[in-house]
């Protein structure tokens, strides 16, 4: 690995505790990244019936990630009725999607004591919950995004074109396409451009949209993408319903292991939030002052 690579990691581990000294935000998990608690339903209290369904509920989805990389429930009666679902990222493995599946519930229950609406977003997995049916419904927030520190080389040209072409034009189009029940809207690509770096990119959405709500999902994503990180070497967002995702690489090196998200973050929306950090830099670091 170069060393200006291995200086650029360095700043960011060091730039990161800088960070975590000075944040009010709560730091959870290595692979936590936000919990938002939504007060617009009400709350509820742990005797309720409703909090009686919400643990069963939050405890079958637990149990069913060790099978599926998405899965969606609803419990209980009435008021007392509980909608949830979780969404793993198409590109971990099972033990992947249970485990991070395992940490969200564990940490959605107990930071959104008492709501009747959360979403838990982790790096390989989402979680939520709902009084109020929201699978099939287009929904652009609360939204999170991370990119890269480092910016786009001016040799790279017409980046954020070139970006906007390929994410707007073949890989939404194609995911879009990808759609049943089981198996969510997912793809990842990589192209090489001008012989000079590789752009990797990968969109998925949840299985109940239907391709036309997917892709508009897909592209209210990417324009926020772009608008906070179009500049970036790679970046990332989630949304509750899709999340879009970019990362290039020079194409005389191989391809580099998933971004280490060592970078900004944002969370935008009017609600309770308890934001995490990925920690998992450190081992990064290593590894890359290991090459």
């Amino acid at each position: 690995m170069e060393t200006t690579k291995k200086l650029s990691v360095l700043f960011c581990f060091s730039s990161l505790f800088c960070l975590l000294f000075t944040t009010k935000q709560a730091i959870s998990e290595s692979a936590h990244m936000a919990t938002v608690c939504t007060k617009s339903s009400g709350n509820t209290t742990r005797n309720t019936t409703y909090n009686t369904n919400l643990k069963t509920l939050l405890s079958t989805l637990s149990n069913q990630s060790s099978f599926a990389n998405y899965y969606n429930l609803t419990t209980g009666l009435a008021s007392d009725t509980v909608h949830g679902m979780f969404l793993c990222t198409g590109d971990v493995n099972r033990t992947t999607c249970n485990a991070c599946v395992e940490k969200a519930t564990i940490e959605i229950s107990k930071n959104c004591t008492n709501h009747r609406e959360a979403i838990i977003y982790s790096v390989d997995c989402l979680v939520r919950y709902s009084d109020k049916f929201f699978l099939s419904t287009l929904e652009t927030k609360p939204s999170y995004w991370w990119s890269s520190g480092d910016l786009i080389p001016k040799s790279f040209g017409n980046f954020g074109q070139r970006l906007s072409d390929r994410i707007m034009g073949e890989v939404t189009v194609r995911s879009s396409l990808m759609s049943s029940s089981f198996t969510p809207y997912y793809l990842m690509d990589t192209t090489r451009v001008d012989e000079q770096y590789d752009l990797e990119s990968i969109v998925q959405c949840s299985p109940h949209l239907d391709p036309k709500n997917c892709t508009t999902c897909l592209k209210l994503a990417f324009q926020k993408l772009t608008q906070c990180c179009g500049d970036k070497l790679w970046a990332f967002i989630f949304t509750p319903k899709c999340m879009v995702s970019f990362d290039t690489y020079t194409s005389s090196l191989p391809p580099l292991p998933p971004p280490n998200r060592s970078g900004s973050l944002s969370i935008r929306e009017n609600k309770k939030i308890l934001g995490g950090m990925v920690l998992a830099v450190a081992v990064s670091v290593f590894a890359l002052m290991g090459l």
